[in-house]
């Protein structure tokens, strides 16, 4: 199992692209690799090659305080599970905390919204040389997700109950 920590001062960075540089951690929580974040730049083809980069570790999970949305997708369509941390946390903690699910993200929603892009009319609007953006974040089906909820059917009681009233009664007889 690889772990994916964006990182600035040996710490979570607060945002996930704009970290200094990515830690890679194996399963026995080690440091095994530390890279320049290729993002720094902030365009599509810098963040494109972010995403690359931990794909091509074989990463299985991603550390992050804040991430857009729409990199949040691309990580979750990747098959890349997505955990929430705080950068007050030591990295110790943070890397134990990985197998709590309820700290997952699931779904790009979950991210930040891009003001940037949605202002800009989507990445590479202006120049149209299709660098991979394409223009909205994706929202993929929760069956190409690593943490999927199972299908469960409720019944749903839709009768009103009051709790602390008195249920009313007539009494016509009443002047």
């Amino acid at each position: 199992m690889i772990i994916a920590m964006p990182m600035s001062r040996e710490r979570l960075a607060s945002h996930f692209t704009k970290a200094a540089q990515i830690g890679f951690y194996n399963e026995q929580f080690q440091l095994i690799k530390l890279v320049d974040n290729p993002a720094i730049e902030g365009d599509c083809s810098a963040k494109k090659a972010l995403l690359e980069l931990i794909i091509q570790q074989g990463t299985d999970i991603v550390l992050v305080q804040n991430i857009g949305e729409r990199m949040l997708g691309k990580l979750l369509d990747a098959g890349i599970s997505v955990s929430k941390g705080s950068a007050s946390q030591t990295v110790a903690t943070l890397l134990a905390q990985t197998a709590d699910l309820n700290l997952r993200l699931t779904d790009a929603s979950q991210g930040r919204a891009s003001l940037k892009h949605a202002a800009k009319g989507g990445c590479c609007h202006s120049t149209g040389d299709g660098c991979g953006c394409s223009g909205k974040a994706k929202a993929a089906l929760s069956s190409t997700r690593l943490i999927s909820t199972p299908a469960v059917q409720v019944k749903l009681d839709k009768s009103v109950h009051y709790a602390g009233f008195r249920p009313l009664t007539h009494k016509s007889s009443q002047c």
